[in-house]
């Protein structure tokens, strides 16, 4: 498996580019990939990711907690009952001070805590000026629920899969960023040779023109004939018009994309002319997916989560307990130091119980909601699975289908730049009409035009395979990616 270290730096990324006068595809992906607001999105959405899993296994560990209320004063007048049963309404002004440190640690095999500490404990009565001190050196304990939904059980079997879930989410971002970028770059390529093509045209019907006057002189071309070709002139200005705003526009949105401002004129793109992938196993590429895709990882969390759900539903409606055992010593005096001398043991056990009797039906229902949602769960799953492994096979295919397009294309644009070039010349000798010739003029340019499209079809589907694998065919290795 790569990794490939991904070290955010703004600074090297605006140098490189301003000393550079060209762009390839390789180096906006990478630019991409190191600065565009889409991959500080996917860092950011990892970091949470990363921060909230070390949170929770904080959990997991022991939480020492000072509690207690420093003041709790009251004035007031209380009923008191009299022997007789007659009440009097006696003064009272007091006040209560308690502390409480306690070591908890919660055990996620059955859900109890395992607590101890120390407590201490102050009452003063204000109106005849005496107080009272009570305290528990030390005691130990276990709380243990009966027959209870066990959250912390569940979360951490989740846990992992949710932060396996992101890292191999960054990875797809990663790709993903890749896949726009060969878009937003065979947009702006595709702008750019467009804007070529009209200026070579303008420049050629400039010249056409000046052939077609000179054999006008001659009395070897018609008057029609000059009309037409000024006609052509004018239809290629206002179309390389048009390109140049075109291109503009698309290069424009990939410099956004790439975070970078820089006046168009000084850029300019280099078309992708290498491609070796041209074959790819379909088992292999469904094999990658099953093991790279977070998609596997979901499912997994989700069924999880389902079984989650049935057993909360199946727990929190049936009996269920709580109970508490601790044990300590404790004492009470009037001054502090006394009260933690000659301490006597102290025992506590509580026990509480929730016993549903009436409830018409609420328990059940509730759990067959749960266990119809976990069938839900499972079906869109299994049509998921169906889904990806699909996409994987149309991008395989593509992969293979394109790069033989490629090269019949690029033989077509080839054959038809030579056919244009001849008729340029025939047109020259007068052996064809200027009909002729801008037929073969658009014959020349829709093939420059269909063969950048399959280029930028074949990339296209190039980094799309690698998006839904997240495997690199050509190294034959996993794509990871790792930032510092």
């Amino acid at each position: 498996m790569k990794y490939l270290i991904l070290i955010i730096s703004l600074v090297w990324a605006s140098t490189y580019v301003k000393a550079q006068k060209t762009l390839t595809l390789t180096q906006c992906i990478d630019l991409a990939q190191y600065q565009s607001n889409h991959m500080r999105i996917a860092k950011q959405s990892l970091i949470i990711e990363r921060r909230e899993y070390e949170a929770f296994k904080t959990e997991l560990k022991p939480q020492l907690v000072l509690s207690g209320s420093p003041m709790a004063y009251g004035k007031n007048y209380n009923p008191i009952t009299q022997p007789d049963g007659s009440i009097i309404y006696q003064p009272i002004e007091q006040n209560n001070t308690s502390m409480e440190l306690n070591l908890e640690q919660r055990i996620s095999a059955t859900g109890g805590t395992i607590f101890m500490g120390s407590q201490m404990s102050r009452f003063d009565n204000i109106q005849n000026s005496s107080h009272q001190y009570q305290a528990q050196p030390f005691y130990v304990g276990y709380s243990q629920p009966i027959f209870q939904f066990n959250q912390l059980k569940w979360q951490k079997k989740l846990a992992p899969l949710q932060l396996q879930e992101a890292e191999k989410g960054f990875v797809e971002d990663m790709e993903f960023i890749a896949l726009r970028t060969t878009e937003f770059y065979f947009n702006a390529l595709t702008a750019q040779w467009n804007m070529d093509i009209a200026a070579q045209n303008v420049k050629d019907n400039k010249r056409i023109k000046e052939l077609t006057k000179a054999k006008k002189d001659l009395g070897k071309a018609s008057d029609s004939e000059m009309l037409q070709v000024e006609l052509n002139v004018i239809s290629a200005e206002q179309a390389m018009t048009s390109a140049h705003l075109d291109y503009n526009i698309a290069l424009r949105a990939l410099l956004n994309y790439l975070q970078l401002d820089y006046a168009t004129e000084t850029i300019s793109l280099i078309v992708p002319s290498e491609y070796k992938l041209n074959d790819v196993n379909q088992d292999v590429a469904w094999d990658k997916a099953q093991l790279n895709r977070k998609d596997f990882i979901s499912y997994q969390r989700r069924l999880l989560e389902g079984e989650s759900l049935i057993v909360k539903a199946k727990r929190d409606n049936r009996f269920q307990a709580n109970v508490e055992m601790a044990f300590g010593t404790s004492n009470q005096a009037t001054d502090l130091g006394e009260s933690y001398k000659n301490s006597v043991e102290s025992h506590q056990v509580n026990v509480t119980l929730r016993v549903p009797i009436l409830d018409w039906g609420r328990a059940k229902s509730r759990i067959n909601a749960a266990t119809s949602n976990y069938e839900l769960v499972q079906a869109q799953i299994d049509q998921e699975k169906l889904d990806l492994q699909r996409e994987v096979i149309n991008a395989s295919e593509q992969v293979e289908t394109m790069a033989k397009q490629v090269k019949y294309i690029q033989k077509a644009d080839e054959v038809a730049q030579q056919k244009y070039n001849i008729a340029l010349q025939r047109y020259e000798l007068g052996d064809i009409s200027i009909r002729e010739l801008v037929w073969s003029t658009d014959e020349k340019d829709q093939a420059k035009n269909a063969y950048l499209n399959t280029l930028k079809g074949y990339w296209m589907s190039y980094y799309q395979l690698r998006t839904v694998t997240l495997y690199d065919f050509e190294k034959n290795e996993n794509i990871w990616y790792v930032f510092q």
